[in-house]
């Protein structure tokens, strides 16, 4: 009943470019959160500083089953860091980043720190209160940070504790962090939470604020394009409907047909997206993509049975009763 037409693979490219726009978007996004980080010290602006005043008993505690990042503050300089579940990353000039693998004191150090660092061996070691930690990598992003000016180190096993340290707890979700935060100091009273510092763009710009209107008004524009398409389609297909039901095809039948057409549309150019996103991108969107499918899906069916009901109802729609 329905064939494949030039106007099917125009609607079809069309999707493709709102998923290509939705892409391109989480890049976008990507890249400005992990800008904020490198300006604001590694940290998310839902981080939480904890002070610990003598209560150790929290460092062999596994603080939530989610993914965190714990960082401890020794100084402006030292840092030790230790995470759980988690895939974060500094940006990485040379060498590696630490895994859960390490057998011996290591360190990630800032490109200006290199300085600093003791040659023996043929390896480049730090030292902190007290031991050697081997330079493992270099961090550092294509444009200057205070990332450059800082030593990331851990030591598998043991976390060095000092008096005046302060604990941060980060996540990529601002719920896993308040979990933690509440019940850490449930469990510790001795632990006492302070108010953060933001730094760089945290500081300068209203970042929170900025980022929910910008995808406010993103999935906005998606929303209306899904709207436009459809309803530009279904106008198309109006007069088209008005004969198969004057030959006597079933209604049902022909409902089918339009929602069948309408998943494929929408579909074939997701699993085009799903395929460049697995090779080119490891996949790192999969799951967001997967979501606007959906999101796409259910907006166009939602929009379809408007149209066609309203269309049922009106004595002078295209489809009568």
């Amino acid at each position: 009943m329905f064939t494949l037409r030039r106007k099917d693979i125009i609607f079809t490219l069309l999707f493709l470019c709102l998923y290509i726009m939705y892409y391109l978007f989480l890049t976008y996004i990507d890249k400005q959160e992990r800008f904020n980080e490198l300006s604001n010290g590694f940290y998310s602006n839902h981080h939480a500083v904890l002070m610990n005043n003598g209560d150790n008993d929290w460092v062999e505690t596994e603080l939530s089953q989610s993914s965190y990042r714990l960082f401890i503050e020794y100084n402006d300089t030292y840092r030790f860091f230790k995470d759980h579940s988690s895939d974060w990353s500094p940006p990485i000039e040379s060498g590696r980043f630490f895994t859960h693998e390490e057998k011996k004191p290591v360190a990630v150090i800032g490109r200006e720190m290199l300085e600093y660092a003791k040659g023996s061996n043929g390896a480049k070691r730090v030292s902190f209160n007290g031991e050697n930690y081997e330079v493992i990598g270099i961090m550092g992003a294509s444009f200057a940070s205070p990332v450059d000016y800082l030593i990331l180190i851990y030591q598998p096993g043991q976390t060095p504790l000092t008096p005046d340290m302060r604990i941060i707890i980060d996540s990529d979700h601002k719920s896993t962090v308040t979990e933690i935060t509440d019940n850490l100091i449930k469990k510790f009273p001795m632990l006492t939470l302070i108010e953060s510092t933001q730094k760089g763009l945290s500081r300068t710009a209203n970042i929170p604020f900025l980022y929910r209107l910008l995808i406010f008004e993103f999935y906005l524009l998606l929303f209306l394009s899904v709207l436009a398409f459809i309803r530009y389609w279904y106008e198309s297909e109006k007069k088209k409907l008005y004969i198969l039901f004057i030959m006597g095809i079933a209604k049902n039948k022909i409902i089918q047909q339009l929602f069948f057409k309408v998943f494929m549309y929408i579909t074939v150019p997701g699993v085009m997206m799903f395929l460049f996103i697995s090779i080119f991108d490891s996949g790192s969107f999969f799951k967001q993509m997967i979501w606007i499918v959906i999101l796409f899906l259910i907006s166009a069916w939602s929009l379809l049975s408007l149209f066609l009901r309203a269309a049922s109802s009106s004595k002078g729609g295209a489809i009568r009763k």
